[in-house]
């Protein structure tokens, strides 16, 4: 499979949602309950994706395929939008890095996280840091292998419950 690299554009929200969406309900079925995946709303993720991509400060960057045009991973960066006083110095964030199943464990998922850091660098946003589920063992698993140090922890609500997440953060 041949994939690139590349900054989104408007016209790729509906891919990116398309993405956005797959990844969850795969990444989070033992995470998330079933309901929760199953009620993801396109159109309310949709308008979200365009109206993130029309945000100046930040950048979205998608893995394609080469031969289906298809948008198979995003990864998302910007200022680190969280309260300052909860982690202190952390001057960028990577919001977002979703992958399609099929395309995990190819590269893809650390180049787009390659490109996303790059970016952030490019724009003065370092250090970064990075809000995963604590129970999601493999992502953390990802963002340990490529340097991240865990520096945080919080809780987040998602479908009306509270659960864990823990920050990861990079330098340089």
């Amino acid at each position: 499979m041949d994939i690139s690299i590349r900054r989104a554009v408007p016209e790729d929200a509906e891919g990116i949602t398309r993405a956005h969406l797959q990844s969850w309900r795969s990444s989070y079925r033992d995470l998330l309950p079933r309901e929760s995946l199953e009620g993801l709303d396109f159109e309310e993720r949709l308008s979200g994706w365009r109206q993130g991509l029309a945000e100046s400060g930040a950048a979205v960057f998608v893995a394609v395929e080469a031969e289906t045009r298809r948008i198979v991973g995003l990864c998302a960066v910007g200022r680190n939008r969280a309260v300052p006083e909860s982690l202190p110095g952390y001057r960028g964030e990577l919001y977002a890095l979703y992958l399609v199943e099929e395309v995990k464990r190819r590269g893809v998922g650390r180049a787009l996280f390659q490109r996303g850091a790059e970016w952030l660098r490019e724009n003065g946003l370092i250090p970064f840091v990075l809000w995963v589920l604590k129970d999601n063992a493999p992502a953390r698993g990802f963002y340990e292998r490529l340097g991240g140090m865990l520096v945080g922890e919080q809780p987040i609500e998602l479908s009306g419950r509270a659960y864990p997440e823990v920050a990861y953060a990079w330098e340089k």
